[in-house]
C-alpha cells in the first residue's frame, strides 16, 4: 500500500480549507456534553472522572498536522515524547510516547487511544501508531486521565485518549485545504472534503507531512502520507449506520542517540483501521454495536518485519429503568495478535518468530449511574474480564459528583485498571514469558470544577493517588533474562487547569501538573506547566505559548541529571481575505538546548510559514 502524495496536491487545488479559524479567541466551553467518562452523552459535571475536552476550533487554531501535540498542550498530566519537526515513527528510540500522570511503558501501552470509542492499538507490542492521527479527521478529544478499564477495558491504566471523528453536518459540499514550508525541508499539507444530503453523510481527507530532518550528525528524515474516508446514512430517526476507513503509510530514520549516530536505520510502516458503526437511540434505550479491524506491516533496515491485527467488536446499550438511573450493559471481544521475522539475529534470539501468534479476550460490563435529588450523582461499576491466556480479572470502579452550587462540583472516584500482557511480552524474543499475568492499578481522584465571574472563568482541579502493581519487568540477573510480574509503583499528583475568555477578543488557558513518581519513571515531569493565550485585533490574530518543565527524568540511569527547560511559541495568523488567511508557527523560539529522551536532542528555532483556504 503506498498512497500518492500527489493526491493531496490535487485535493489542496481542488477544495478550499476548514482550518482558519472559524473563532478568533480560546475557546471556554466550562460545562461540555462528554461522552469518555461514560457510555452516553451528559454534562461533564455529572462524570465523576477527570475528563478533558478538546475542541475543535482548538484543534484548527493550534496549526497542527497531528493531534497529540495539541493534547500535549491542553490536558494537565499528559506528556508527548516528541522527537523532530513532524512525525514520529516506530520502534525502539522512537518518539510518540505517551503519559498521563507519569504512567507509560515502554513500549508505550498503558495509556489506551480510542477512535470513536474502540481500541487503537498495535497487535503484537500494543502501543497506539502516534503517526495515524491526523488533526484534520478529529472534531473533538476527550481524555479521561487516570484509570478507564472499567468502560474500555485492557491498556487503559494512565487513562483514555478518544478520539472523536468529523462528519459532514451541513447539506451540500464543504471542505477546506492547507499547505505549510518550513525550517529543515519541513513540508505539511491538508485537504478534506464533506458532504451532506438529508440521510447521507460522507467525509474524504488526504494529510502530508515531510521533514529533511535537523540532525546534522545523522539521518532523521521522516514523511508520512494519510488518507480518511467516512460515509454514514440515517436508517431511521433512531438509528444510524456509518463505516471508516482509515491508511497511513510512513518511513522514518531512527538517527540514534548523539554518542551513536545512524545513517541507514530505515523503518517503514503501513497501517491501516476499518470500521462499522450502528448506533441506535430509542429514548429510554441507546448505544451501539461496533465492528473495528486495525491493521499494519512494519519493515526496517536490520532485519525486522511484522504484520500484525487488532479486532474485535463492542456492544452496549444504555437503559433507563427509572427517573435519574440509566444502566450501561457492554460486552468487548478482541483478537490480537500477528506474525513477525528476523533473519538477522541469531538463532538463540529468535524466539517465537516466524509464528503465527493470537490473544482474545472476552469481557463484560455493567455501569449504573443514579441522580439522588437533584445535585447528587453516584455511579458504580464492574468489569469481568476472560483471557485466552491468563484467565479471568475483576474490575470494580465507583465514583460520585456532588453539585455544590449551579457552578461549583465536586467529584471523588475510585477504579482498578489493568493491561493483559501483549505478543510480544507473551511470545517473543528471549524475555517472553507464557505466564504473565496482567498489569494491576488502583486510582483514587479528588477534585472540583467552578465558574466565576459570569462564567468569564473557569477553574479544575484534581489530587490522584495512582498506585500499581504486578508490573511486567525483567530483572537483569536473571539467565536468561525472562519477564516476570514483579514491578510497582506509587505516583501522586495535582492537576489544575484555569481558563479565561475576555468579552472582547482575548482569552488564556493555564495548565499545570505536578507529579510525584516513584522509581525510575520516564515522560513524567515532575512540574510542567502550559500557557497560551489568543488575541484577536481585527484581521490579526496572535497565539503566543509557553512551556515550563522541571523535574524530568530522560534516563533510567539514576547517574543522569533531571531535565529542566522553559520553551516559548508564537502563532500568527492574518485574515487576508474571508476565505483565504496566513500563518507562521514559530517554535522553540529562544532556541533552547533540551532533551526529551537521553542522547535525543530536539531540534532549535523552527518555523512553518503557510495558506489557510475555506469557503
Amino acid at each position: 500500500m503506498r498512497i500518492s502524495w500527489l493526491c493531496l496536491m490535487l485535493l489542496v487545488g481542488s477544495f478550499s480549507h476548514s482550518w482558519a479559524q472559524e473563532k478568533d479567541t480560546v475557546d471556554l466551553e466550562l460545562d461540555p456534553v462528554v461522552v469518555t467518562g461514560t457510555r452516553f452523552e451528559q454534562k461533564k459535571r455529572k462524570v465523576s472522572a477527570a475528563v478533558s475536552v478538546i475542541t475543535r476550533e482548538t484543534i484548527e487554531r493550534s496549526g497542527e498536522v497531528n493531534v497529540l501535540p495539541v493534547i500535549a498542550r491542553e490536558v494537565p498530566g499528559f506528556f508527548l515524547n516528541d522527537r523532530s519537526m513532524t512525525g514520529f515513527g516506530v520502534g525502539p528510540g522512537s518518539g510518540g510516547n505517551i503519559s498521563i500522570r507519569g504512567i507509560s511503558g515502554s513500549p508505550n501501552n498503558r495509556v489506551l487511544v480510542l477512535i470513536d470509542g474502540q481500541p487503537q492499538y498495535m497487535g503484537i507490542f500494543a502501543h497506539p501508531i502516534a503517526d495515524a492521527y491526523s488533526a484534520s479527521d478529529v472534531e473533538r478529544v476527550e481524555v479521561q486521565r487516570g484509570a478507564a478499564s472499567l468502560l474500555y477495558g485492557s491498556n487503559a491504566m494512565g487513562g483514555a485518549v478518544n478520539l472523536i471523528t468529523r462528519r459532514a453536518t451541513k447539506e451540500g459540499w464543504q471542505g477546506g485545504g492547507s499547505v505549510g514550508f518550513g525550517s529543515f525541508g519541513t513540508l505539511v499539507a491538508s485537504a478534506n472534503a464533506r458532504y451532506k444530503r438529508q440521510k447521507f453523510h460522507a467525509m474524504v481527507s488526504v494529510n502530508r507531512n515531510q521533514t529533511n530532518g535537523f540532525r546534522e550528525d545523522a539521518n532523521d528524515s521522516f514523511e508520512n502520507t494519510t488518507a480518511y474516508v467516512k460515509v454514514g446514512y440515517d436508517l431511521s430517526s433512531s438509528l444510524s449506520l456509518s463505516g471508516d476507513l482509515q491508511l497511513a503509510d510512513a518511513t522514518y530514520y531512527q538517527p540514534g542517540t548523539m554518542a551513536m549516530p545512524s545513517e541507514n536505520d530505515r523503518r517503514e510502516f503501513e497501517r491501516g483501521r476499518a470500521a462499522i458503526s450502528l448506533d441506535n437511540d430509542w429514548g429510554k434505550v441507546s448505544g451501539a454495536l461496533l465492528f473495528f479491524n486495525n491493521f499494519g506491516d512494519h519493515v526496517f533496515q536490520t532485519g525486522f518485519s511484522s504484520r500484525d491485527q487488532n479486532q474485535g467488536v463492542t456492544f452496549y446499550q444504555n437503559i433507563t429503568l427509572i427517573p435519574g438511573q440509566i444502566l450501561t450493559l457492554g460486552v468487548d471481544h478482541k483478537r490480537f495478535g500477528g506474525k513477525a521475522t528476523n533473519d538477522n539475529l541469531p538463532p538463540p534470539a529468535r524466539i517465537g518468530l516466524g509464528v503465527q501468534h493470537w490473544v482474545t479476550e472476552t469481557d463484560v460490563y455493567a455501569h449504573l449511574q443514579q441522580d439522588i435529588g437533584e445535585k447528587l450523582t453516584a455511579n458504580v461499576g464492574v468489569r469481568q474480564v476472560s483471557n485466552s491466556q491468563f484467565g479471568g480479572k475483576t474490575l470494580p470502579g465507583l465514583g460520585v459528583a456532588f453539585q455544590v452550587t449551579g457552578t461549583t462540583t465536586l467529584k471523588a472516584s475510585t477504579s482498578k485498571a489493568f493491561r493483559s500482557p501483549s505478543v510480544v511480552d507473551l511470545f517473543l524474543f528471549p524475555p517472553s514469558n507464557e505466564l504473565l499475568r496482567p498489569e494491576e492499578m488502583w486510582n483514587h481522584d479528588l477534585g472540583f470544577q467552578t465558574e466565576l465571574m459570569n462564567g468569564q472563568i473557569g477553574l479544575e482541579a484534581t489530587a490522584f493517588i495512582a498506585e500499581g502493581k504486578n508490573l511486567i519487568q525483567v530483572n537483569p540477573m536473571d539467565i536468561p533474562p525472562v519477564g516476570r510480574n514483579t514491578g510497582s509503583f506509587s505516583n501522586s499528583g495535582i492537576e489544575t487547569q484555569l481558563r479565561y475568555k475576555a468579552p472582547d477578543n482575548f482569552g488564556v488557558v493555564v495548565n499545570y501538573a505536578y507529579i510525584n513518581a516513584s522509581g525510575n519513571v520516564l515522560f513524567a515531569p515532575t512540574h510542567n506547566l502550559n500557557v497560551h493565550a489568543d488575541l484577536t485585533a481585527g484581521k490579526f490574530s496572535l497565539v503566543p505559548s509557553v512551556q515550563v518543565v522541571s523535574g524530568l527524568r530522560t534516563s533510567v540511569d539514576d547517574a543522569m541529571p533531571k531535565q529542566s527547560y522553559a520553551l516559548l511559541g508564537m502563532v500568527v495568523m492574518y485574515q487576508l481575505t474571508p476565505a483565504v488567511s496566513l500563518f507562521v508557527n514559530g517554535r522553540n523560539l529562544l532556541d533552547v538546548d533540551y532533551q526529551l529522551e537521553n542522547g535525543f536532542p530536539m531540534p532549535g528555532v523552527n518555523v512553518l510559514t503557510g495558506i489557510h483556504i475555506k469557503r
